[in-house]
């Protein structure tokens, strides 16, 4: 009688066990935070930022990838997106809503301080690609340019 209580209660704390493991990972999967899109009065300032940032490139490199860096995260913070300490928390954000997005916005965070010029180009890209989606995503309909691959010559 003993042995089978005893199986009966590691049993019980077998799926106990389960059940909080299987929940974890399905609230890690679903963000606590609401997206909204983007507020249509912005979006033309951003698509703007994005030309300069392209063009702005070829003197600055760096500098241009900073400025796109910062322009993705001014964007996910008026999405709704929660201010975050590290650029880790924020690509563990991003991608828990969009994979696509958080692939775009961990190519930007490669860069290291002695990248070379087509790291920091693809570190650009990145983040234009992700501001791009971001802007074409706000359904506001201020698209002016259709969207397509543009490339920088590094």
């Amino acid at each position: 009688m003993r042995d089978i209580l005893w199986l009966i209660v590691i049993a019980v704390a077998i799926v106990l066990l389960v059940a909080i493991i299987v929940r974890a990972i399905a609230s890690r999967r679903r963000p606590a935070f609401d997206i909204r899109a983007l507020p249509p009065s912005y979006v033309g300032a951003y698509q703007s930022r994005i030309a300069e940032l392209q063009a702005m490139f070829v003197e600055h490199p760096r500098e241009s990838v900073a400025g796109a860096k910062q322009l993705v995260d001014d964007m996910t913070l008026r999405m709704g997106y929660p201010t975050r300490m590290t650029d880790r928390e924020r690509l563990d954000d991003i991608a828990s809503v969009n994979r696509h997005h958080g692939e775009h916005y961990k190519l930007g965070l490669a860069l290291k301080q002695d990248s070379t010029t087509e790291e920091m180009r693809r570190a650009l890209m990145g983040y234009i690609e992700m501001a791009r989606e971001l802007v074409d995503r706000s359904g506001s309909g201020a698209v002016d340019e259709p969207v397509t691959r543009r490339e920088i010559a590094g």
